[in-house]
């Protein structure tokens, strides 16, 4: 793989990770705020431990630390887990299964790098 090339994907997978810490955060706060219909602290505790993960490994990534692939692995699981919490719940307005599109993004180019 060119070094072009290795760049872009740890590129996107910045912009997938910085995309992924948003939502997971925006829907945090959407379930504290009681704008969803359900409230279990293990999904609200997913939500934040993969919008802070996905952070941090964009910060190591930003600054081509050669410990990023370590978090790349974690920050992967880390969002499939996320993403499946999503999917279990109801969804009236949508912010659920875009978190967990989101998540599952970032869990594919993580995984990639």
């Amino acid at each position: 793989m060119s070094l072009q090339a290795l760049n872009e994907k740890m590129e996107q997978c910045l912009a997938n990770c910085l995309a992924c810490h948003r939502i997971c955060t925006a829907t945090a706060a959407h379930v504290m705020h009681g704008d969803s219909h359900h409230s279990e602290v293990l999904h609200l505790v997913s939500l934040l431990d993969c919008a802070q993960i996905c952070l941090v490994h964009a910060d190591f990534m930003a600054r081509r630390s050669p410990h990023h692939m370590h978090l790349a692995r974690e920050c992967a699981e880390i969002c499939l887990s996320c993403a499946t919490f999503c999917e279990a719940h109801a969804d009236a307005d949508g912010m659920m299964s875009e978190c967990a599109k989101a998540c599952r993004t970032c869990a594919d180019s993580c995984t990639d790098m």
